[in-house]
């Protein structure tokens, strides 16, 4: 079953059953969809439930996370940004990608639906705002969408774990959004943005060192690659809430505070140079081991 089709077939048995019945028939044609459209199919239960339709008032919020899980955190930020006026929080999923998936150059297939999932939600939601929380490969995937789906536009983007290249183009992308509209949260202790950049091509170290230019507004927090959903940090009650709110900015300490970042990780970040580096280095071990199994085998 296609996202499309678990919006049609959500509509047609809203308008189709009594109101009074609607919620108990909902439940049982729930059981119909396929795990991976649940969050979408519950997400649009509860813009029916709380009257967020179509309405121009009305914000949705869409999430994407990052390989190897099923968005645990996605039901923080429900909880959290869901209780905000006419605001519908949806969780965006796809199939597991695995570390090798990651590494080689075939990730469309998440690209893809996650592309079909969004635009299915602004049709849904044609006058309402949109704006989107990318975590590690999620903002991988965003990155791949804003460049060829002109059709696709946010009002805000909030980024987190982020793997994007630093040298993205984001002012070809942000031309119809107010500024500060996308907000780069940095972990200063995450390492992932750095590994992404030198063993692979495509990703970047933007969620280590920020974007650092006039289009995006980076923010350094004392965090490794998920501490943004850590509830002892209440990091999205604190910064991103009032942000999806009313567009405010809470700054934050650790700008200041943080240390300077190491050259050795400042050239790992550097594609040119720590991915060179990387791949001499494994090549350096790999002959070390041929070469030695070699030696072995001649000498038996």
């Amino acid at each position: 079953m296609k996202s499309v089709e678990v919006f049609e077939l959500f509509d047609n048995t809203w308008q189709n059953t009594l109101p009074e019945k609607r919620v108990a028939q909902i439940k049982l044609v729930r059981k119909q969809i396929p795990s991976e459209h649940l969050e979408l199919f519950d997400g649009m239960l509860d813009a029916k439930l709380a009257g967020v339709t179509d309405s121009p008032n009305a914000t949705v919020v869409l999430l994407i996370h990052g390989i190897q899980t099923d968005g645990a955190w996605h039901q923080l930020v429900q909880k959290e940004v869901g209780s905000l006026s006419h605001t519908n929080v949806i969780g965006l999923g796809y199939d597991v990608v695995s570390p090798l998936q990651l590494a080689l150059p075939f990730r469309g297939t998440p690209v893809d639906k996650i592309k079909q999932d969004i635009r299915d939600a602004q049709r849904q939601e044609r006058s309402a705002k949109f704006v989107v929380i990318a975590h590690s490969f999620g903002s991988y995937i965003l990155s791949r969408i804003l460049p060829n789906a002109t059709d696709i536009q946010f009002e805000k983007i909030i980024l987190c774990g982020c793997i994007i290249p630093i040298n993205f183009q984001w002012g070809l992308y942000t031309r119809g959004m107010t500024p500060k509209s996308v907000i780069n949260d940095v972990g200063t202790k995450d390492f992932y943005p750095v590994m992404a950049t030198f063993t692979t091509v495509g990703y970047g170290s933007s969620g280590r060192k920020g974007f650092q230019n006039p289009h995006v507004k980076d923010r350094y927090f004392d965090y490794g690659h998920s501490d943004f959903f850590e509830p002892k940090y209440k990091h999205i009650e604190t910064y991103w809430k009032p942000f999806i709110e009313n567009g405010s900015i809470i700054e934050s300490d650790w700008d200041q505070n943080k240390p300077k970042t190491h050259l050795g990780i400042l050239m790992l970040c550097h594609p040119w140079i720590g991915r060179p580096v990387f791949y001499g280095v494994v090549g350096l071990i790999a002959a070390t081991v041929v070469f030695g199994t070699v030696a072995i085998l001649q000498l038996l």
